[in-house]
């Protein structure tokens, strides 16, 4: 059985850049993995939600993780993200991130069994079973309290793989503690989709926040301030970064469309091109968009620049 590293700090969401015509785009891809790893990211999380994981095939999903796995060079963690409730697609994914030498799995509970507990048991028991690779299970339940903590420490006692916790419930901050509290710290919690809540989920001793990855130099600053005691220049850089947040984490959908095109102007990505579903951007969130572009821009110049 591999043993996870250690992963405090800031985990990034690799997003998926594509070219024109719709296809993955591997070099922007790597520049994205190169640029996180300059700022400071402490893992990485491939693909995810934020990733279009529900765009992309099987055969998309580990092409990009490979390109991580392959870049990163053991630098860093890579956990692989298996963006599917289909066991069979999880075990294929599995099995091709313990070929490639991952360090972790990620699977998030099917939405269909959050109605019966015992059946979220059974479902990560058959995975571990078949998989042999450390497991993050993500409670993605962004409307709804989620797994139940009985559920989890169930999981605790019958998965042998299971290691990390991603908590994306709502609220979040109450279960952080519940689960640290009942598991003594033991399970590696981590945080993402309420990072506009970032200040509260350090302070409620959180092992990692997991956000998308255009803005991991601001992250990974607020988190250095606030693990080094420094919480009140940690909150006041939050604060900074709280207008952004506040456009971009309105849904998924925004937050896709807003980060990659700060991922554009700061030259990492060649187009913002997705494949959501939903409409483009209308000119008055094109234009909102782009003043919170530049905005970010100069608080990232600040933060280089040691003026927080």
């Amino acid at each position: 059985m591999m043993q996870p590293r250690t992963l405090v700090g800031i985990l990034g969401v690799l997003q998926t850049p594509f070219q024109s015509s719709g296809n993955i785009d591997l070099i922007s891809h790597t520049r994205l993995i190169e640029d996180a790893i300059e700022g400071g990211a402490d893992g990485f999380l491939v693909p995810a939600i934020a990733s279009e994981n529900a765009y992309l095939s099987y055969d998309e999903k580990v092409a990009l993780a490979k390109n991580a796995q392959e870049v990163v060079q053991n630098r860093i963690p890579v956990i692989w993200g298996a963006g599917s409730s289909d066991i069979e697609e999880c075990v294929r994914v599995g099995t091709a991130a313990v070929e490639s030498g991952a360090d972790g799995l990620l699977v998030a509970v099917p939405p269909e069994l959050y109605g019966e507990p015992a059946t979220i048991v059974e479902f990560f028991k058959t995975l571990s079973r078949q998989t042999p690779i450390p497991l993050m299970i993500q409670d993605w339940a962004p409307n709804s309290p989620g797994m139940e903590l009985a559920t989890i420490l169930e999981l605790i006692e019958k998965v042998p793989t299971f290691r990390f916790l991603k908590i994306e419930t709502l609220p979040a901050g109450p279960k952080y503690t519940q689960v640290l509290e009942a598991t003594a710290g033991t399970l590696h919690v981590s945080g993402g989709w309420a990072v506009p809540q970032m200040i509260e989920a350090l302070d409620r001793g959180v092992h990692a926040m997991i956000p998308e990855c255009s803005m991991i130099r601001v992250y990974k600053a607020i988190d250095r301030f606030h693990r080094s005691g420094e919480r009140e220049t940690a909150r006041s850089l939050f604060e900074r970064l709280l207008p952004i947040l506040t456009f971009s984490n309105q849904n998924l959908d925004t937050s896709v469309r807003f980060f990659k095109r700060l991922l554009v102007h700061k030259g990492i990505f060649a187009t913002a091109k997705t494949r959501l579903e939903s409409p483009e951007f209308d000119a008055y969130s094109e234009e909102i968009a782009s003043e919170l572009v530049d905005r970010y821009l100069s608080l990232e110049n600040d933060v280089l620049a040691n003026v927080c």
